[in-house]
């Protein structure tokens, strides 16, 4: 069995095109979607749920994801195809004013400070070669931001540097920017998918 698994990057409900890339089974068979993938998901009925995971972000609705096979929590080490990596749920909207609670806004879209102690506790004993994030690292996110632009304090982005501090992981991806950048950050290889973007990692 060749361990290979697809990190799909937001989806903000663009199903059909969820769809087409689910379909692509003989490129994408196994597939971590890191965040955002929208509020309805019904639309994830018949997809394996052993072969489609989800990293939630902060676009996602937490009353119902959590209640899917599909999701895989808040944080934790995991293998999916014989692929181990770490993984983190989660980040700031800075557009909260303009969303609605229970709608398309949901206050625990970042996790606690005592779920990051615990979760960076785990970190610290596994040392993953892989982590997952919907977020990046705040020390990473100058690089993803057009020139001179905000950059607004939060707990998740924190939590993901102390992460980062404590161990350079090999490979670390993410989405939540909606771009595609790629860069090496003290010996890491980082890179952030845009919307509907796909990446193998083996």
């Amino acid at each position: 069995m060749s361990k290979i698994i697809t990190i799909l990057g937001d989806v903000h409900g663009k199903y059909r095109h969820l769809h087409e890339i689910i379909r692509e089974k003989d490129r994408h068979e196994y597939i971590i979607q890191i965040g955002d993938l929208g509020f309805d998901y019904a639309t994830l009925d018949n997809v394996d749920p052993y072969k489609f995971k989800i990293v939630s972000g902060n676009h996602d609705n937490m009353d119902k994801i959590i209640h899917i096979p599909h999701y895989l929590g808040d944080y934790g080490y995991t293998t999916v195809n014989g692929v181990s990596f770490f993984f983190y749920r989660g980040a700031y909207s800075i557009d909260r004013q303009y969303r609605t609670v229970g709608i398309d806004w949901w206050e625990d879209e970042q996790l606690s400070i005592d779920q990051f102690m615990k979760a960076r506790e785990l970190y610290r004993q596994i040392k993953p070669d892989i982590v997952l994030t919907h977020d990046a690292p705040v020390e990473v996110v100058p690089y993803l931001l057009p020139p001179g632009s905000r950059i607004y304090e939060n707990t998740t982005s924190w939590a993901l540097n102390e992460l980062f501090n404590i161990h350079q992981p090999k490979i670390w991806r993410c989405g939540h920017y909606h771009k595609s950048w790629r860069m090496t950050v003290n010996g890491t290889d980082f890179r952030c998918l845009n919307e509907l973007e796909t990446e193998t990692i083996s």
